[in-house]
């Protein structure tokens, strides 16, 4: 649904990437395969809390920013 605009650190970017290197998949759980032959693939056990103030008429998020990653069962 696009991309976040702000909320992103350096510091962020490390602190996800060590949680996702405890969920590293050997193949992907996509049911549409995706040919990326130098991919990481890991489990889906994340989910980005994203605050955003509207979508577009392209199905897009408008002012989206991260909030934080969160382990768990999906909230809507």
């Amino acid at each position: 649904m696009g991309k976040v605009g702000t909320g992103w650190s350096r510091t962020t970017s490390a602190q996800i990437r060590k949680a996702l290197d405890t969920v590293v998949s050997p193949k992907q759980k996509l049911t549409k395969t995706i040919r990326k032959p130098k991919a990481t693939w890991a489990e889906p056990k994340f989910f980005a809390d994203i605050e955003y103030r509207d979508i577009t008429s392209e199905g897009l998020l408008r002012a989206s920013s991260f909030k934080g990653l969160s382990k768990g069962t999906r909230r809507s």
